[in-house]
């Protein structure tokens, strides 16, 4: 038989997470020095966010970035166009589409059956439901679908 209070031994993550614990805790002096290096990183940003001159570079750094990756996506989809291979865009696009489609689709087949089941009422042989002297149902039309709207194409013409 073995103890009941004996546990599995603790797992890789479990120790790791224990040992930066104890690494970090402000009673041993590798906390005390994370705390220092802390309060000093901290202030260190808190200046640089401040800067005026810090920020104008790094928003000059982040809009240089930000046109090189329009410049990079628009060769490519020139590159994939040229290919005759759609973009990444155009195939969203037809997703959405597809799916719109598709819902459609199934509205149009709820409404069939619908249908169906009124057609097969009408021909149930009258002498049936004289029979037994009930009223028929009036039948209604069916509803008329939605129109559905046409989207026009955008983009290149192929």
């Amino acid at each position: 038989m073995t103890a009941p209070d004996s546990r599995p031994a603790p797992g890789l993550l479990a120790r790791a997470l224990k040992k930066v614990g104890q690494l970090t805790s402000p009673e041993t002096r590798s906390g005390q020095v994370f705390t220092k290096a802390e309060r000093g990183l901290t202030q260190v940003a808190a200046r640089l966010a401040e800067s005026p001159t810090f920020l104008r570079v790094s928003g000059g750094l982040m809009r240089r970035g930000f046109t090189l990756q329009i410049r990079r996506t628009s060769l490519m989809e020139k590159t994939l166009h040229s290919l005759r291979v759609p973009t990444s865009s155009e195939v969203d696009s037809l997703r959405d589409q597809l799916r719109r489609m598709g819902d459609q689709v199934e509205a149009l087949g709820s409404q069939l059956e619908h249908v169906v089941e009124l057609l097969e009422r009408q021909e149930q042989p009258p002498a049936a439901s004289a029979s037994t002297n009930t009223v028929s149902p009036t039948l209604s039309p069916p509803p008329e679908p939605e129109p559905v709207p046409r989207r026009r194409r955008s983009g290149p013409a192929r």
